[in-house]
């Protein structure tokens, strides 16, 4: 199956998320994290084929200090496939999001948020959004939410930019499967860039990311299956020149649909 990237919404960057650097969320945290939130909320939209259908979905998005989106991932399904591209739609129409206080050093935040969907509405929970590592009395993530995150964050370290398509940019989107040794049993591209050179780099940075982290014993399948979208982008610079192939940037946001 292919998977539509939405190519005008997934104008993404490519970075990882880093965990904050405060322990305990001070008041400006806490109202930034409400800010986030009612902004998610009022990024209005409701797919026509998802009319009349309800779910919640949980999103797991990163974003720099300017308040730029780096990447999304679905990390709870509705059950409904309108309803989760809606979700990921939402958090991609909400950028800029609002800058995070001085008072967090980190260049990179991640966040869970829930959405509710419900006849032709759709609801974010005023105190639902959860900033990852900032409080330690949030609850612990669902453990194959975090094993895909781990296994996206595998892929990207794994990352390599063609020299021959330098000044190019496009998504692409890899679906993959692997056992519960990590081991790597299919990868097949399921959305071209248009660009061989692209194509193949995207399929040789999950090649090389073999073996990837074990799926968590919740799991119940010993096959599972990985959607990965991304943009490869050779059109900046890093630190004003051309770096190495390894701080090359490139947005990964990984999907998993029917693990």
């Amino acid at each position: 199956m292919k998977f539509p990237l939405l190519a005008a919404l997934l104008g993404l960057l490519a970075a990882f998320p880093a965990r904050a650097q405060t322990d305990t969320p001070t008041e400006s945290v806490k109202a930034w994290k409400a800010r986030l939130a009612a902004h998610v909320a009022s990024n209005k939209y409701f797919p026509a084929e998802g009319l009349g259908q309800t779910g919640k979905a949980k999103v797991a998005f990163v974003i720099d200090r300017s308040g730029r989106l780096i990447s999304r991932a679905l990390a709870e399904s509705t059950g409904s496939r309108a309803l989760d591209d809606a979700a990921l739609m939402i958090i991609a129409r909400a950028e800029p999001f609002p800058a995070p206080p001085s008072e967090l050093k980190d260049e990179s935040f991640s966040f869970t948020v829930p959405i509710i969907f419900a006849g032709r509405q759709f609801q974010v929970p005023p105190y639902g959004l959860l900033l990852s590592g900032a409080d330690p009395s949030l609850p612990e993530s669902d453990p194959l939410a975090a094993w895909h995150k781990a296994v996206t964050e595998h892929v990207w370290r794994n990352r390599a930019f063609p020299p021959e398509a330098m000044g190019q940019k496009a998504n692409a989107g890899v679906t993959f499967v692997i056992d519960r040794a990590g081991k790597l049993i299919s990868s097949a591209l399921v959305e071209s860039t248009g660009s061989p050179a692209l194509d193949a780099a995207a399929l040789k940075m999950v090649e090389r990311s073999e073996p990837f982290p074990k799926p968590p014993a919740e799991a119940k399948d010993d096959l599972q299956r990985i959607t990965i979208l991304m943009t490869l982008d050779g059109t900046h610079p890093v630190d004003g020149a051309w770096a190495d192939e390894a701080k090359l940037k490139a947005k990964l946001n990984s999907v998993c649909r029917g693990c």
